[in-house]
C-alpha cells in the first residue's frame, strides 16, 4: 500500500513539475515581443540575412525576449510594397532602406526617428561610422536611419581572360593608361565573342557608372544652395559620357552587353564595372577565377559612386515602445555581429569592423573598402529618386543612339533645375 501511495505521490509531483514548466514557457512566449522585419536581400545576400536572423532568434533573442519575423521582398517589388504598407498604416516594425531613399520617407512622415536616448542606449556614436554613411541617415536635424554597410563601385577582372591576353592576373588596372592597355590586349587576343569591358548602359548601373566618372571631374552634383546643378555640371557630365561612349566606339565595350554575370562566368568579359555585392555570387561560380580592384581613376581625381543599406523604423499601428525597443535590441546585436554581414560581400559601416585584423582576411572586401575616403553618395535630398530617373533616361538615350551627348546633358541640367528651382 505504501509503495502504491508513493508511486501516486511521485506521479503527482512529475505532473506538477510538467505543468509548472509549461506555464513558464507559456509566460515566456507571451512576454516575448515579436517584430516584423522586411528585407529586400535575395540570393546570397538573402541567405546571409536569413542565417543572421535565425542565429539571433536562437541565441540572443530568447534571452532578451525578442523574436524577429523576417519577410524577404525582392528588390523589384520592395519599395512599392513598403510604401503601400506605410500608407495603409500596416508597415513592418523594422525595415531596410537605401540611403538615398531615407530623406523622402522622412519628409513624408513615414519614419520614426532614432532618438538621442535610443542611440545612447545602443552606445552608438557618429565617430564610429564612415562619415558619408552616417551623414546620409540624417534629415532636418533628426536621425532616421542607421547604416549597416556600403557598396561602392569597383571592378572585377577575369583572370583567365587576363592570362590569355598576356596580362598579369594578379594586377588590376588603376588608371586610364593601364585600363586602355589591358583592354587593347584583351581585344587583340580574344575572339568576337569577348567583351573587353562591361559597364552599365541601362538601369541603375548606368546611373552609378555615370556618376562615378562625373565625380572624378566634379565633386558636386548640385550647386551650393541645392536649387540646381553644379556650375561645372555640363563639362563634367560631358567628359563622363565621352569616356564611356569612347570605349564603345573603340570596340572595347558594347551598348547592349547582356547578362554580365553569365558572360563573366563564361570568360567572355575581361573587366567589369560592378560592385562589392556581386562578390558572393561570383565566388560561388565553379571554375571562375577572378580578381577585385578599386574603380580606376579615369578622370582628374579618384571617386566612386556608393550607396548604403540602413535600418529604418517605419511608422505604423504596430509600433509602440515595446516594439521599438525590441527592434533596437536586434539592431544592437546586428552591430555586434557586423563582421558576418561584411563577409557576405559588403563594405562595413563601422571602423570597428574595418580595423579588426580579421577583416584583412577578407581580401576583396578590404580592397573595395580602401576606397572609403573617396566614396561619394548622392545628395541627401527628398528629390534624389526623381533626379535618378532624369539621369537614367538621358544616359540610356545616349547609349541607345536616341540622343547626342550635348542634348542629353542639356536636358539633364534643365530637368534637374526645374525640379529643384
Amino acid at each position: 500500500m505504501e509503495a502504491a501511495m508513493l508511486k501516486i505521490k511521485m506521479f503527482r509531483i512529475v505532473v506538477l513539475i510538467a505543468v509548472l514548466l509549461l506555464s513558464s514557457l507559456a509566460v515566456t512566449a507571451q512576454d516575448s515581443v515579436n517584430i516584423t522585419f522586411w528585407s529586400p536581400f535575395t540570393g546570397p545576400d538573402g541567405q546571409v540575412i536569413e542565417a543572421m536572423v535565425n542565429d539571433f532568434n536562437q541565441s540572443a533573442g530568447p534571452e532578451a525576449g525578442v523574436n524577429v519575423e523576417l519577410l524577404i521582398v525582392p528588390w523589384d517589388e520592395y519599395y512599392t510594397k513598403l510604401t503601400v504598407s506605410m500608407a495603409s498604416n500596416q508597415a513592418p516594425n523594422l525595415a531596410i532602406s537605401h540611403s538615398h531613399r531615407v530623406p523622402a520617407f522622412a519628409q513624408e512622415g513615414t519614419l520614426l526617428p532614432f532618438t538621442p536616448e535610443a542611440l545612447e542606449s545602443l552606445s552608438i556614436n557618429s565617430d564610429d561610422y564612415l562619415p558619408a554613411l552616417w551623414n546620409a541617415g540624417e534629415y532636418e536635424g533628426a536621425r532616421y536611419a542607421l547604416p549597416i554597410d556600403a557598396f561602392p563601385r569597383n571592378i572585377y577582372y577575369n583572370k583567365t581572360v587576363f592570362e590569355n591576353a598576356g596580362l598579369d592576373p594578379e594586377v588590376a588596372p588603376t588608371n586610364m593608361e593601364e585600363l586602355v592597355a589591358a583592354l587593347e590586349a584583351i581585344k587583340a587576343s580574344g575572339g568576337e565573342e569577348t567583351i573587353p569591358l562591361y559597364f552599365g548602359t541601362t538601369g541603375s548601373w548606368a546611373i552609378r557608372d555615370f556618376l562615378t566618372l562625373y565625380w572624378q571631374f566634379e565633386p558636386n552634383l548640385l550647386n551650393e544652395d541645392g536649387t540646381g546643378v553644379s556650375p561645372n555640371f555640363h563639362e563634367a557630365a560631358t567628359q563622363a559620357l565621352e569616356i564611356t561612349t569612347g570605349f564603345i566606339e573603340d570596340g572595347y565595350a558594347v551598348a547592349t552587353p547582356g547578362d554580365w554575370t553569365a558572360l563573366f562566368a563564361q570568360n567572355q568579359v575581361g573587366i567589369g564595372f560592378a560592385q562589392i555585392t556581386h562578390l558572393l555570387s561570383l565566388s560561388q561560380i565553379e571554375g571562375l577565377e577572378f580578381g577585385t580592384g578599386v574603380f580606376p581613376v579615369l578622370g582628374e581625381e579618384p571617386a566612386t559612386f556608393a550607396l548604403g543599406h540602413n535600418f529604418i523604423l517605419p511608422a505604423g499601428s504596430g509600433q509602440d515602445e515595446a516594439h521599438v525597443n525590441a527592434s533596437l535590441t536586434f539592431i544592437d546585436w546586428f552591430g555586434d555581429n557586423a563582421f558576418e554581414w561584411a563577409a557576405g560581400g559588403k563594405v562595413p559601416a563601422t571602423f570597428a569592423v574595418i580595423e579588426d585584423p580579421e577583416f584583412e582576411t577578407l581580401e576583396s572586401q578590404a580592397i573595395v573598402t580602401s576606397q572609403m575616403d573617396y566614396m561619394k553618395l548622392p545628395p541627401i535630398i527628398p528629390q534624389q529618386s526623381e533626379i535618378d530617373v532624369i539621369l537614367q533616361e538621358n544616359v540610356e538615350a545616349v547609349y541607345g543612339g536616341q540622343s547626342s551627348i550635348e542634348d542629353a546633358v542639356n536636358r539633364m541640367a534643365g530637368e534637374i533645375n526645374n525640379l529643384l528651382g
